[in-house]
């Protein structure tokens, strides 16, 4: 194996394991709207992406099922995603 296919299979492993911990974190957290920013709470995909959340939860579906899902919500529900976890770190 090139060492260019084991750079990229070492990083898209980091990737996956990263984006584990992360769908793992949401569906750990209990969601108190009061800590979340109302720029979060406002948001247009706000409940659409909870929504989703609670669907992964109940299916227990894979993290690539749900980053694919939240990706079909468009760039805004990622980058919001991305906003959650870091409002509940």
């Amino acid at each position: 194996m090139s060492m260019r296919n084991r750079i990229k299979k070492s990083v898209a492993h980091a990737n996956s394991k990263l984006a584990e911990r992360e769908l793992q974190l949401l569906l750990d957290t209990r969601f108190d709207l009061e800590v979340l920013s109302p720029a979060i709470k406002g948001h247009a995909h706000y409940q659409a992406l909870m929504d989703l959340i609670q669907t992964v939860s109940n299916r227990n579906l894979s993290v690539a099922e749900f980053e694919s899902n939240v990706r079909q919500l468009g760039e805004g529900a990622w980058e919001l995603t991305h906003d959650i976890i870091k409002a509940v770190r």
